[in-house]
This record gives structure tokens, sequence and C-alpha cells, in this order.
């Protein structure tokens, strides 16, 4: 479950970076977010990492510092190859293409009220937004600051959506990500 962490003084990117590994931070607007990560969603999304087209460098849960904001996505990805990193620790300053975000009933609110906003004025071109709960995966572009919805799929269909039309997916596996 994602909560602001209460009394605590927020230099965004130092304050993310400082919790334990096994623990997720995120920044917004002064507020430190922390989270644990989710086992069964990064294993659910593993066959996607090793599946990435040609051109495009995809990771897992990368700490995304996107100006005052640090958001760490369940996936994100690139073209052109992997983005280098600061140097002062693991968070990535080169915004993505791509984001994908996996809701729950725990994270849906963070998700679509805050994160995807500043995802869309981050510059962020495409992003999918995986419903496990009722089977719906939504493929959003980014269009002058807003999120166009493109399409959505469900239940068992075979997916070939942008920006990866060349890669067929099937939904099953992220049903299993609740």
């Amino acid at each position: 479950m994602r909560h602001p962490a209460q009394g605590k003084p927020l230099e965004p990117h130092e304050e993310a970076q400082s919790l334990p590994h096994y623990l997720v931070g995120e920044a917004l607007d002064g507020v430190l977010y922390v989270s644990a990560p989710s086992v069964a969603r990064r294993k659910g999304l593993s066959p996607l990492l090793g599946r990435a087209p040609d051109g495009w460098w995809w990771t897992g849960e990368p700490r995304l510092l996107l100006g005052q904001d640090v958001l760490v996505p369940d996936l994100a990805g690139w073209v052109g190859g992997r983005p280098p990193t600061l140097p002062q620790g693991p968070s990535i300053d080169r915004t993505p293409d791509w984001i994908c975000e996996v809701m729950s009933p725990s994270t849906a609110k963070l998700d679509l009220a805050t994160k995807l906003p500043r995802y869309a004025r981050a510059g962020i071109l495409h992003a999918w937004l995986i419903d496990p709960v009722h089977h719906v995966l939504q493929v959003f572009r980014q269009a002058h600051g807003l999120w166009e919805l493109k399409s959505t799929f469900v239940d068992e269909d075979r997916v070939r959506a942008e920006p990866f039309e060349k890669l067929e997916l099937t939904l099953m596996p992220f049903w299993q990500l609740a």
C-alpha cells in the first residue's frame, strides 16, 4: 500500500533514494510515498522484460527523476537503448518513451490521479494501464500534455498495441498480477 510518509522534510531524489532496498519511494509535490515492491507484479511482468522489440530497452520498477518528482512505474521503456543513470545513485534522469502501470486497489488512486498526469507533463509519449482485477489493458498516447485512449483490450485478447505493434502479446499472464 502506498501512503504519504508523515513528518519528513523532503528532498525528492535524496529521500526516495535513501530508503532501504526493500521499499519503493516516490516523491510527488513534496510528499514521499512509500510502498513495498510487489513480488507478484514483478514476477507477472517478467516475461515482458525479455521481449523488448529491436531498438527498445525495458526495465522493471525504474526510479525516474522527472523534474522534482521521483516516480517508479512498474515498467518503463526507452527507444535507442539503455538510458544513463545519475551519478548520485540509481535514479534515471532520461524520460522514458513508454511506461506501464499495474492497477491495484491500493495504488489506483495515486497511479491515475497523480502519477499519470506527471508522466504526460514529463513528455512520456505512451502509457499502458493494466487492471488485472477487471482484465483490462488500456493503451494511451500523450498529445499536448494530455492522454488519449487509443485502444482497450480485455480478457483473452491478443494484443498488438502502440508503440509495440510488431510484438504480439497475450493478456492471460497479466490477469495473474491481481
